[in-house]
């Protein structure tokens, strides 16, 4: 199958996906709105309309008769936003919310489902909603009459579509931050496009999930799911500037300068909150204005660097995914206006969409960059490591020292050199030669790999160097290398082929050496005079 037969397959098979989603969300509506008229089943749920309204400037009274329905239920509820509620039967207060405020930042009382039971069949009610925001005085809520189980049944249902797209994208922002932390551990630049778009779907999920009515009914925290929606909102607009930034690969200055405002704009809103100055409700306008701000610097950023032919495509692939949220969220308004139908879902699966393609585009780039770091790790690997001995090579050594060279202080060479090679090459041959040096190799790293690095600097001499040197008891350590080279002579029935490995060490000394080198040097000849004192031994023994 051809790639392009096979992306073709792919697109229409996600168009198919989609148009059943849709449908199924018809269907759902649909069901609903039929069960809500089956006045004898237990879910059974009315809506109150007949009732008249009265408003002005500090208060707005709601009043009418409620025949009770006993097939239906004697409980009638509705969902204020920062509205207190009066409620009164008669002339008699039956329900009042808040009691008191206990909002310590706010004359807000918060979100909240408020449920109140109907003493009598023939009810002559009143409500008045009063309110610290004047635009809230004529939000009429929707009143809904049923009983115990039909009402929490209607809730649920009513809401729990957008409820379930907030928990998606919650867990989307979650899996796309954990999957940037898995990433930076294999690679150790990267552009953080995943961490930025999962922290921005974090936000809006939180905000998206706490405009859902159904979390007050499950938080029963009224004050805490109004200052999520709020604070989630205030802090929606830095990870998604960052995140167009890093996905335009734009260093524009433009966007460090939004970002330093906009956390100016959060710090001065938190500063008025809590001094009770201004709650957040009355400073949201500064949020929008910051949104609005971003909008036009996407927009006009975008232009440009389209205009200028730099990353088109993936300027284009963003901006249509703009346009999907744009228009999802322009249906949801018109669902709004016109009562068609309520709530921010098209809205919301707009912005899951967003999410979702540009986070598989990030998430393949990412992976396309760890591989190559896993790529170039190996080659890496390969170019310091001896293939003979898989000691650190000439190469790594040189590399190393020189980053040690630059501050020296505490550091010490230990300088090695294998006695008899030339001896063993040319008796046993260059087979017994390089066992000979895989022997000793392994000797020297089981023992000083655990204090320092070591090397294979040529054919028969090792180095080993060490940080903090002072803080290690190198006699102890020597004394370890002689016993293990007696041991390792001792076990080798050949004796003729007896191991030997002289060593030299020195540790920087300020009043000695000018530099690292010449620690080094001092070492080197230790390291000489040490074999010269082995091989006048060996003469001895022999």
């Amino acid at each position: 199958m051809s790639k392009i037969t096979k992306n073709k397959n792919n697109v229409l098979y996600f168009l198919a996906c989609i148009a059943i989603f849709i449908f199924l969300i018809a269907i759902f509506s649909y069901d609903r709105a039929t069960d809500t008229r089956q006045q004898q089943s237990a879910y059974a749920v009315t809506h109150w309309t007949d009732y008249k309204t009265a408003f002005n400037t500090k208060k707005t009274v709601i009043s009418g008769t409620i025949t009770i329905d006993p097939s239906v239920g004697n409980v009638l509820a509705f969902y204020s936003v920062h509205q207190n509620i009066k409620f009164y039967v008669g002339s008699r207060l039956i329900y009042e919310y808040p009691v008191d405020n206990n909002n310590p930042l706010s004359d807000s009382p918060g979100y909240c489902w408020n449920f109140i039971n109907l003493p009598f069949n023939n009810n002559d009610i009143e409500m008045v909603i009063t309110s610290p925001y004047p635009p809230y005085l004529r939000n009429i809520p929707d009143i809904y009459i049923g009983n115990a189980f039909s009402l929490p049944a209607h809730i649920i249902t009513k809401d729990i579509l957008p409820f379930a797209l907030c928990i998606i994208m919650l867990v989307l922002g979650i899996v796309l931050s954990a999957y940037h932390l898995f990433i930076s551990r294999n690679i150790s630049n990267t552009s953080g496009k995943l961490l930025k778009l999962g922290i921005f779907s974090i936000f809006l999920s939180i905000w998206s999930i706490n405009e859902c009515s159904l979390t007050t009914l499950l938080l029963k925290n009224n004050l805490m799911t109004s200052y999520l929606s709020f604070l989630s909102l205030m802090l929606l607009a830095f990870p998604f500037a960052m995140f167009v930034q890093t996905y335009y690969e734009d260093e524009s200055r433009i966007w460090k300068w939004f970002c330093r405002v906009d956390i100016a704009q959060i710090v001065i809103c938190l500063l008025l909150a809590v001094t009770n100055i201004a709650d957040l409700r009355e400073t949201i306008w500064a949020t929008h204005i910051m949104m609005g701000i971003l909008a036009v610097i996407i927009i006009a950023q975008s232009y440009f660097l389209v205009k200028n032919g730099i990353h088109s495509r993936t300027i284009k692939v963003h901006i249509t995914c703009i346009i999907i949220c744009v228009v999802t969220l322009m249906m949801d308004m018109y669902g709004f206006y016109s009562g068609t139908w309520d709530g921010n879902t098209f809205g919301r699966l707009g912005f899951l969409t967003y999410i979702i393609v540009l986070g598989i585009s990030s998430a393949r780039e990412s992976t396309s960059l760890m591989k190559m770091g896993q790529e170039a790790n190996v080659y890496q690997t390969l170019a310091y490591t001896d293939q003979m001995t898989s000691l650190k090579n000439r190469t790594c050594f040189n590399v190393d020292f020189a980053r040690l060279s630059e501050d020296p202080t505490d550091i010490a060479v230990l300088d090695f050199d294998l006695n008899n090679l030339k001896y063993v090459n040319d008796t046993f041959g260059h087979s017994a030669g390089d066992l000979y040096i895989k022997s000793c190799a392994k000797i020297i790293a089981e023992i000083f790999n655990g204090i320092g690095k070591c090397y294979r600097v040529g054919g028969d001499e090792f180095v080993t160097l060490i940080e903090k040197a002072s803080t290690i008891d190198m006699t102890h350590y020597l004394a370890m290398l002689e016993s293990s080279v007696d041991a390792s002579n001792r076990d080798n029935k050949d004796s003729k082929m007896k191991m030997q490995i002289a060593y030299g060490y020195a540790i920087y000394v300020p009043d000695l050496d000018k530099n690292l080198e010449d620690t080094y040097n001092r070492a080197d000849k230790i390291m000489y005079a040490n074999k010269r004192e082995k091989k006048e031994k060996q003469k001895y023994e022999r």
